[in-house]
């Protein structure tokens, strides 16, 4: 999987530069980083295969903050956490 996305990643020139993961819910969520250009970084959130946010900011640090702050709605909104809606 991971070299599947490396070759993808090789075709549209992003570069990737870290892999962070975030707890939440018991769960460790991969969180891929890359360089969009000078002042860009890319992350996507592997939440499941086939559901991959992705995030932009101005540096790793950001996104990963802001990742971080908005995790547990992803996960409520796309139906990913343990959590039921009754």
């Amino acid at each position: 999987m991971a070299r599947d996305l490396l070759n993808r990643n090789r075709v549209n020139g992003q570069r990737l530069i870290g892999v962070r993961h975030l707890r939440v819910e018991g769960r460790r969520i991969p969180v891929l980083l890359f360089r969009n250009g000078p002042s860009s970084v890319e992350a996507r959130c592997l939440i499941h295969p086939g559901d991959t946010p992705i995030l932009d900011g101005p540096s790793p640090e950001a996104v990963l903050a802001l990742l971080a702050g908005v995790i547990d709605d992803l996960l409520l909104a796309r139906g990913a956490s343990g959590i039921s809606s009754t």
